[in-house]
C-alpha cells in the first residue's frame, strides 16, 4: 500500500486503496471519483481517488509510484453516484471538517 504525506495529501483525498475494480461498489461515493490503476513491484493496483483535477491525481501518483520503479497504467472516471458538493469538500492533507 502506498503511503501518502501530509503534503502529498493536500492535492488529493484518498478513498480506498488496493480496491477490486470488477468488485468495487461506488454507489454513495461522489461522482468526481476516480479509479487510478498502477503497477508497483509487478503488481498491478487501483485506488479510489477524488481530487479537483486529474493533473493533481497524476501528479501525485507518478511522483509516488516513480520512487518504487512504478507508474501508472490509468486513471479512470465515472464512478460514484453522488453529486460532489452534497457529498463535501474534498479532504486534504489528513484534516477533519
Amino acid at each position: 500500500m502506498l503511503e501518502f504525506t501530509k503534503q502529498e495529501l493536500n492535492r488529493i483525498q484518498i478513498l480506498d486503496q488496493e480496491i477490486d475494480p470488477d468488485n468495487f461498489d461506488s454507489k454513495g461515493l461522489p461522482s468526481d471519483t476516480h479509479v487510478v490503476m498502477y503497477v508497483v513491484g509487478g503488481k498491478t493496483l487501483y485506488d479510489a481517488v477524488r481530487a479537483y483535477t486529474k493533473v493533481d491525481i497524476f501528479d501525485c501518483y507518478h511522483d509516488k509510484v516513480k520512487t518504487h520503479n512504478g507508474s501508472i497504467l490509468d486513471i479512470r472516471s465515472g464512478y460514484g453516484n453522488v453529486r460532489p458538493n452534497m457529498y463535501g469538500k474534498i479532504q486534504t492533507g489528513g484534516n477533519e471538517e
